[in-house]
């Protein structure tokens, strides 16, 4: 019997549909809780973990292709070892770090998977799994400039606060900014102190008047702010700080003298010059 246009057309879709079953069926992604640890930056061929062994699979009989991965990891086609490659993975410029918690890193993998004794026609399956990437202490903290530079006005309170460029660390937690420090000349050490706030994660160093800041007696001071990372064992590195004081108007003009005479002929032309007085000069 001729079956319909309607008849044809389901019959298509109930074939495509099956198809598609059997595609889904053949090559198809296997849930897994798999989780291999790596600290960044391993040298080349370094065993980040078997599939074979983790999965209780056997020893041969199988073929392991990485699927998502590359180029950071390589599988052993025969055995489904993992290990990193010449492309180190470098936890700080991973494009495919996924933070998936907090700041931890991971890497994707999928592995693909075929039984050779049942054949390649029986389709392969599809491995799923994560690498954290495990942060070293392979940066050192930094200042934005090796000379960091702050304005404060002179008769600045005692006790006043002023903000300091915070350093920067490209590593993250435990290895990230741990501590700040401050040392001066014998000419500072009563006028300045270091205070380092906490806010959120973040430390924030600044800089707390101790004393009295006359410009007209000294202008400015170079100090030294120290930062370190709280690595084992720790990096750190140092900037100069430079404090300029700027003049505020806290001194009155004043003549040279406290008193001036001159002596003026009767018949002095219209414009002589009497005296001359002057301010005093002010350091």
């Amino acid at each position: 019997a001729m079956l319909s246009g309607r008849d044809m057309a389901f019959l298509r879709w109930e074939v495509l549909l099956l198809l598609a079953v059997i595609l889904m069926v053949s090559c198809s992604a296997v849930p897994t809780n798999i989780l291999y640890r790596v600290p960044e930056e391993q040298p080349p061929n370094t065993l980040i973990g078997s599939l074979a062994a983790d999965e209780g699979l056997p020893d041969t009989g199988h073929l392991y292709k990485l699927e998502v991965g590359a180029p950071y990891l390589r599988v052993d086609g025969k055995t489904g070892d993992i290990y990193t490659t010449e492309i180190p993975i470098d936890r700080e410029t991973l494009s495919d770090c996924q933070n998936l918690f907090d700041d931890k890193c991971f890497l994707e993998f999928e592995v693909s998977i075929t039984d050779m004794v049942k054949g390649i026609g029986s389709g392969p399956r599809l491995i799923e799994g994560l690498i954290e990437v495990l942060d070293i202490n392979d940066n050192t903290p930094q200042f934005a400039s090796p000379i960091l530079s702050l304005a404060i006005p002179e008769n600045t309170h005692i006790g006043a606060l002023f903000s300091i460029p915070m350093a920067t660390d490209k590593d993250s937690g435990s290895n990230g900014v741990a501590e700040y420090s401050l040392s001066t000349g014998p000419d500072a050490v009563q006028l300045f102190n270091l205070q380092v706030t906490l806010d959120t994660d973040e430390k924030l160093p600044q800089l707390i008047i101790m004393g009295n800041l006359d410009r007209e007696k000294k202008d400015s001071y170079d100090l030294n702010i120290r930062v370190v990372d709280g690595g084992k064992p720790p990096r750190a590195s140092s900037a100069l700080l430079r404090v300029t004081v700027t003049d505020q108007n806290d001194n009155a003009p004043k003549f040279e003298r406290n008193h001036y005479e001159a002596e003026l002929p009767e018949n002095s032309p219209l414009g002589h010059s009497v005296l001359q007085v002057s301010k005093r000069r002010v350091v």
